[in-house]
């Protein structure tokens, strides 16, 4: 009974220790890549750059989930572009390898590309990169933009990506 009691108060006592864990850094992503990838008559280079937070009150229990809020804009070759905020929800295994699915919204115009019919799309994708140990990340990004049928025409689109994201943390990258 009494190493029953025991167990219980060192679990106590040490458990406070066991909940301090190291806080993700924001990230800074710039990406490019090929817009509306599976159409020849729009397809184009893209551009990207995001902002993804780490934001404490939505720290998940489990180790490998973090729930990430982003922002971001897009544009492409032929003056599109697309301004957006979302959540990616970041699952990281080994880790090393990260697994994103994520959803955005944001306002889309057309410039001289392509009519996606609806200046309200919605964003779906998944990320898929490798993490190094000082938190850089290097991958792939594919997403779909669709009007989800709020406007006369939903042709949607499909864009894959190469993103480099660094880690937004005192010292970096200056830091040894």
């Amino acid at each position: 009974m009494f190493r029953r009691h025991l167990r219980i108060a060192v679990w106590f006592l040490l458990l406070p220790f066991s909940l301090i864990a190291v806080v993700p850094p924001d990230f800074f992503s710039v990406a490019s890549g090929v817009f509306d990838l599976w159409r020849d008559k729009w397809r184009s280079w893209e551009f990207e750059m995001e902002y993804k937070f780490h934001v404490k009150w939505l720290t998940s229990p489990l180790r490998c989930l973090e729930f990430r809020p982003l922002v971001g804009i897009m544009a492409n070759a032929k003056g599109s572009g697309y301004l957006y905020g979302g959540i990616n929800f970041d699952l990281l295994f080994f880790d090393h390898l990260l697994f994103a699915p994520g959803f955005a919204a944001g306002y889309y115009w057309q410039g001289h590309g392509k009519d996606l019919g609806y200046p309200l799309e919605f964003r779906s994708g998944v990320e898929v990169a490798w993490q190094f140990s000082d938190w850089r990340r290097l991958g792939l990004h594919f997403y779909h933009l669709s009007n989800a049928s709020l406007g006369n025409r939903n042709p949607g689109e499909e864009s894959l990506v190469l993103y480099y994201d660094i880690p937004i943390k005192k010292g970096f990258p200056f830091s040894k």
